[in-house]
């Protein structure tokens, strides 16, 4: 190799490992700032509410909704559109 080449390689990785350890001792820092000014527990305390209401609202409508499609199925192909019953209606 010619020695422009090392040398350009040897700024390169120098450049590389120092944004690196830039942005390691930036997420430090902010890590830090997150800490102190509560925002940590603030997002525990979110997502324990949203934990909440998704066990207490989302799952028992979900229960709900597979319970009734249970008990009224529908049959594939078995049913006329909604267009061909205004049709036979005269409504269309």
């Amino acid at each position: 190799m010619h020695a422009f080449s090392i040398v350009t390689i040897g700024i390169f990785i120098a450049g590389y490992s120092t944004a690196r350890w830039d942005l390691v001792t930036r997420l430090y820092e902010l890590a830090i700032f997150a800490w102190d000014h509560g925002v940590v527990t603030r997002a525990a305390k979110g997502f324990a509410v949203l934990s909440v209401f998704f066990f207490l609202i989302l799952i028992p409508v979900q229960r709900i909704a597979v319970h009734e499609t249970d008990q009224h199925p529908r049959t594939a192909g078995g049913g006329i559109s909604a267009r061909e019953q205004l049709k036979r209606r005269g409504s269309f």
